[in-house]
């Protein structure tokens, strides 16, 4: 996963506004707020189309989110707390939906839709998790929530209408 974050923020480093807090917004009526406390953290992002918006929080060391959002009335809204957390959105179509929280060290999360009307969210809290939402169609729905350390869950959803929900944790 970290990988293909490193590839996907180098890409998008190239085709749009440089690290260190910039986001991009074009067309018309998109918005982006993002909200940063503590030392070296990173938000990079680009929304084309139209009333995509994206709420991006950090508070920590070293933490990274990155959004691409292309299509219109998609929403994102990550909030990470901790060290070296890593955040990816990419959706893809319309009224989209993704809500990635993660609270530790060393986790990283990842969340892609293509469609419509699909929604994601991923929650986790402990050290060394990772988790991937991937969903293509209409109407799905799937969340990961991870309590601990070192849990690793990839939900993949194609076709429509599909519920899928995913927990794991040291208990």
């Amino acid at each position: 996963m970290k990988l293909r974050m490193l590839v996907a923020g180098a890409l998008a480093a190239a085709s749009f506004v440089s690290l260190a807090g910039a986001a991009e917004a074009q067309s018309r009526r998109n918005h982006v707020a993002v909200t940063q406390y503590g030392v070296q953290n990173e938000v990079a992002g680009r929304q084309y189309g139209t009333r995509n918006r994206a709420v991006l929080n950090q508070d920590g060391y070293r933490q990274h989110i990155l959004i691409m959002q292309d299509g219109s009335g998609n929403g994102t809204t990550v909030a990470q707390e901790g060290r070296y957390n890593d955040a990816y959105v990419d959706q893809y179509g319309r009224r989209n939906d993704a809500v990635i929280g993660q609270r530790g060290y060393n986790n990283g999360a990842a969340a892609v839709q293509t469609g419509t009307n699909n929604v994601s969210g991923i929650y986790q809290m402990g050290s060394n998790n990772s988790a991937l939402t991937d969903q293509a169609g209409h109407n799905n729905a799937g969340a990961v929530i991870q309590v601990g350390n070192g849990n690793s869950a990839n939900l993949r959803q194609r076709g429509n209408g599909n519920v899928t929900l995913i927990i794991q944790g040291d208990h």
